[in-house]
């Protein structure tokens, strides 16, 4: 066969592919970033001196979201990444060649475009994770536990199950999911606690002498997605920091 066929020439009209990598950052670019929204939280000092009916409204109207930086974390770094990737990807690179000169080898310039789909595709993973739900069993407690079961792409570009995280009793309520979710960030929690007021709490958190009041706002699957988000985003922040 000759070196010279046109087989690969984009102008041959038989010539019919697709840039995955384009493609990657085309979804990536349109893909929602959701909120994180899945809790409400003001200062428990903030309703001690309101009635039931006021303790709800405020936190209707002045309770803020917790993880809003998170959210404006994620949406900041998913637009400077396409960004960076459609330019690094469409335009000259002078770091690769430099009047007229090549001084890259296309192993390495093949390597540092690889480097970036796994990039990409790891953010997609936090925009649309990925998981399974089961139940595991624990023979010492003798209840049954739920267990999301995640994907994440590897250094070898491959989707991989690599998160088993365990949030909470099966059969429980959504706030025995929450209550596990904040004590493993460091958090004393208290159920239903009952005000001076006589307001009955979902949760109560406290850190570093900050008293919290939390309020739950969405249902178990729910829930479940936003979890999820939430820890392939810490995992990609400690991978590129």
């Amino acid at each position: 066969m000759s070196l010279h066929s046109n087989r690969f020439n984009p102008n041959n009209p038989e010539h019919q592919s697709s840039d995955s990598f384009i493609d990657l950052i085309k979804q990536l670019k349109g893909s929602e970033i959701h909120k994180i929204t899945f809790v409400k939280s003001v200062k428990l000092s903030d309703l001690s001196s309101l009635s039931i009916i006021e303790a709800k409204q405020f936190i209707e109207k002045e309770g803020c979201s917790m993880f809003e930086l998170e959210y404006q974390k994620m949406k900041s770094e998913r637009d400077n990444l396409i960004s960076f990737c459609l330019e690094f990807y469409t335009n000259f690179n002078h770091k690769y060649c430099k009047d007229g000169v090549i001084n890259k080898k296309i192993q390495e310039i093949i390597y540092e475009l690889t480097q970036w789909e796994i990039r990409l595709k790891r953010m997609l993973c936090i925009l649309k994770p990925k998981f399974n739900v089961t139940d595991g069993y624990n023979k010492t407690t003798n209840k049954r536990y739920r267990l999301l079961k995640g994907y994440w792409i590897d250094d070898q570009n491959k989707k991989k199950r690599i998160f088993n995280k365990n949030v909470g009793i099966s059969d429980g309520s959504i706030e025995y999911h929450f209550e596990r979710f904040f004590k493993n960030r460091g958090y004393d929690v208290t159920l239903h606690r009952k005000l001076s007021n006589g307001f009955k709490a979902d949760l109560v958190i406290e850190k570093d002498g900050l008293q919290q009041v939390v309020e739950l706002k969405l249902s178990k699957e729910e829930f479940y997605n936003q979890f999820m988000s939430l820890e392939t985003w810490y995992k990609y922040k400690k991978i590129y920091p």
